[in-house]
Order: C-alpha cells, then sequence, then structure tokens
C-alpha cells in the first residue's frame, strides 16, 4: 500500500477518524498522504528516518485493519 497514491480524501478523512493514529502517526500520516519523502517529514518532525518508517508500518497495518474489518461486515461474517 502506498500512502502517497490512491487515497482519495475522504478515504484520508475516515481513516484519520477510525485508525486511532497515534499524534505522532497523524502527522506522519498527513505528511505521507501530501506525498512527503521519508527524509523531509523526518527533518520536519524531528525523527530519524528509522522512526518514521516504523510510523509508516503502524499506519499500513491499522488502514488494513480497517479495511478487513469493512470487508467483514460486508460479507457478514
Amino acid at each position: 500500500m502506498n500512502l502517497r497514491r490512491g487515497l482519495t480524501f475522504p478515504e484520508c478523512e475516515r481513516y484519520r477518524l477510525e485508525c486511532n493514529f497515534t499524534e505522532d502517526e497523524r502527522r506522519v500520516f498527513d505528511l505521507c498522504v501530501r506525498s512527503w519523502p521519508r527524509i523531509q517529514i523526518a527533518a520536519a518532525l524531528d525523527m530519524s528516518i528509522s522512526t518514521v518508517d516504523r510510523r509508516i508500518h503502524d499506519i499500513k497495518l491499522k488502514i488494513r485493519k480497517v479495511r478487513d474489518d469493512c470487508d467483514r461486515k460486508l460479507m457478514g461474517t
């Protein structure tokens, strides 16, 4: 999943509401969906690149969980 492409504005809003992002995750998410490179995100948020990578990993896991939960509800399971 690429956070920089393919997410519509309504999807971004949905994930902000439903994913229960931490403050750091929310800030990283907001910059990722604006197509900021990891290095610039790290500099802007005063984080190491590896911390940004961990936040992106955690964000993607939460988004997948929200998507999976929605799919299960649609399937009636």
